[in-house]
């Protein structure tokens, strides 16, 4: 029922017609109803009829789909009952128009379907280009796909935008020779379906909306269900798991209320002071030190500080020895923050002062193989590139040479990590000296020489460079030019490496009253937050997908650190993640 019945009638959807409109207890004698429901009988155009006392013009007519029939009936209020008057209503209602109106409610009913969208779609278009006779073509365009048959050349189109949201979609076209013209019902017919199809593409996002959030609450509430389970099982573990380190504990662990008095005393404990726990627990802890009140005056700094760390202190055992003892002690609290008395883990000195000759001693084999190794490896691909080098100037068949080109690059590389490998045995063997002089060109002596470095490997580097950090750093400067020169091989090369290919590398220098702020910047991915402290530590990269195909050893950066720390500066990164990263540092003036 549309509205104009709606008024007439009030709203009788849902009961039987012959009561709602013409106010009878049984079917009308004078409606065809039957037959139309059943597929047969002709249609009613233009005939008078009595509803609810008024005379009325009906047009009644079977409309047929694939799933069911329907019957739609179209009441008209006639002014008097005479034949003219008759006549001129029956003008107004035009069969056409009544073909036009089924073909609207079977668009409807199309759109309303349980279909795949594109199959709503194009149901729908097909009953649009039945309402519309006499077009040549009828398609619609919705997000970029076309529904229909859409001709290369087109004559005259009619246009109907798809508005979704207050948003243009879409269009619904039909196109006429070029000497049709359209006629009011077929603009109220393209409307009207235009419309539809509308309102059906704003209900098909809110179901693509709704099941997004379907799903997004489903692993949402699969997340918290397996969060509660994970953390009951660790709750049901805890108190097992602390009474295992209690036993487990190489270190003697000893835990005291608020009287010092002893409550947890661990096997560790029992071993090297030879006392049982039943023997100590309610005891003075006191009573375990060699000077008890050295024990008052750690517990009132304790108090002030939250905890002391490796505190070395002398215990006494059962029989009167002393053990020297390294000593960690804090407060105990519960969950409130309330404080129940004390917990300290004490080591074992004698076997921490074996275990750390042992690994200085395992470190310094370390150190001395990794500088063999990388010292011999490295004048070997010095020599192996020289020799791919100037093969490369002859060589004159393109595949080889392209293969010659991959296996140098290959032995640069492999040359550039034993340089940083020799760098970080020098820095950490000893051999490392920072021989400072007077550096009367920064530029020229440093700067320009590690550019010279990398032409090689970034042909196309330099074009990056430019003075908008603050000058090319032609400034006076007491250091080691060698040195700086790795700082800035590294510095430039990474940024070359992880920049994008269109955004610039760029560096400088300012001057301070009492020192120099030196930076090299480049756009590109930058170094997440968590992660700016982390990349100036030995062998660690940037772990991220912009990282995963570009080869390092993870010891440029903290190569560097170590250089510019020995010259008395400090070296830092600020970044924007995404857009850009700046690596700063300074280096004091004398």
């Amino acid at each position: 029922m549309n509205s104009r019945s709606v008024n007439r009638f009030g709203n009788a959807v849902g009961r039987k017609c012959y009561k709602a409109l013409a106010g009878l207890d049984d079917i009308c004698p004078f409606c065809s109803f039957q037959d139309l429901s059943r597929g047969y009988g002709d249609p009613v155009i233009g005939q008078v009829q009595s509803r609810c006392g008024c005379s009325y013009l009906i047009d009644v007519k079977h409309l047929h789909d694939e799933q069911e029939g329907l019957v739609l009936e179209i009441i008209r209020t006639v002014n008097d009952g005479t034949p003219e008057m008759i006549e001129k209503n029956n003008l107004s209602m035009r069969p056409p128009l009544l073909h036009k109106l089924s073909s609207l409610l079977l668009v409807s009913r199309k759109l309303m379907s349980n279909a795949p969208f594109a199959e709503k779609m194009d149901s729908a278009l097909v009953h649009v280009i039945s309402g519309l006779e006499g077009s040549t073509h009828v398609w619609l365009e919705l997000d970029d796909k076309v529904y229909g048959d859409k001709p290369e050349e087109t004559g005259t189109e009619f246009v109907q935008e798809i508005m979704v949201e207050g948003k243009v979609r879409g269009r619904l076209v039909a196109s006429y020779p070029e000497t049709r013209k359209q006629i009011p019902e077929e603009t109220y017919f393209l409307e009207e379906s235009a419309g539809l199809i509308g309102r059906q593409v704003e209900v098909s996002d809110l179901w693509a909306r709704l099941r997004q959030s379907e799903e997004r609450y489903r692993k949402l509430a699969g997340n918290l269900a397996k969060e509660m389970w994970t953390r009951t099982e660790a709750l049901a573990k805890e108190t097992g798991y602390l009474e295992g380190i209690l036993r487990c504990s190489e270190d003697m662990i000893i835990t005291t209320d608020l009287d010092q008095r002893i409550v947890e005393f661990n096997p560790s404990a029992e071993k090297i002071l030879g006392y049982s726990a039943e023997e100590v627990q309610g005891r003075k802890v006191t009573e375990l030190w060699v000077d008890p009140t050295e024990r008052d005056r750690l517990m009132a700094e304790v108090v002030l500080t939250g905890g002391i760390r490796n505190y070395q202190t002398q215990l006494k055992t059962k029989l009167g020895e002393t053990v020297e003892s390294s000593l960690s002690l804090s407060l105990l609290k519960d969950e409130q923050g309330s404080i129940l008395g004390t917990v300290g883990v004490i080591k074992d000195v004698n076997k921490e002062t074996a275990l750390r000759k042992e690994q200085e001693r395992l470190t310094q084999n370390y150190r001395e193989a990794i500088h063999f190794i990388n010292h011999e490896t490295k004048n070997s691909l010095i020599v192996m590139g020289g020799f791919l080098s100037r093969l490369l100037k002859t060589e004159t068949d393109p595949a080889r040479r392209d293969q010659m080109q991959i296996v140098y690059h290959h032995s640069k590389f492999l040359e550039a990590m034993s340089r940083d490998f020799l760098v970080m045995a020098e820095l950490e063997h000893g051999e490392f000296q920072v021989r400072k002089r007077l550096i009367h060109n920064f530029y020229k002596e440093v700067i320009y020489p590690a550019m010279i470095g990398l032409k090689e490997r970034y042909p196309d580097s330099f074009q990056s460079y430019d003075a908008s950090m603050g000058g090319v750093g032609a400034i006076a400067l007491m250091g080691d030019p060698a040195l700086l020169e790795i700082v800035y091989r590294n510095l430039f090369g990474n940024a070359l490496k992880y920049r994008d290919p269109e955004k610039k590398v760029a560096y400088g220098v300012e001057e301070y009253p009492d020192h120099y702020l030196f930076n090299v910047w480049n756009g590109g991915p930058g170094v997440p937050h968590d992660q700016v402290e982390k990349i100036f530590e030995k062998f660690y990269r940037v772990h991220d997908e912009t990282t995963r195909d570009k080869r390092g050893t993870g010891l440029g950066l903290y190569n560097i650190r170590r250089i510019i720390e020995a010259h008395g500066g400090r070296i830092w990164c600020e970044t924007r993640p995404g857009e850009w990263v700046n690596f700063l540092f300074v280096l004091p003036k004398e």
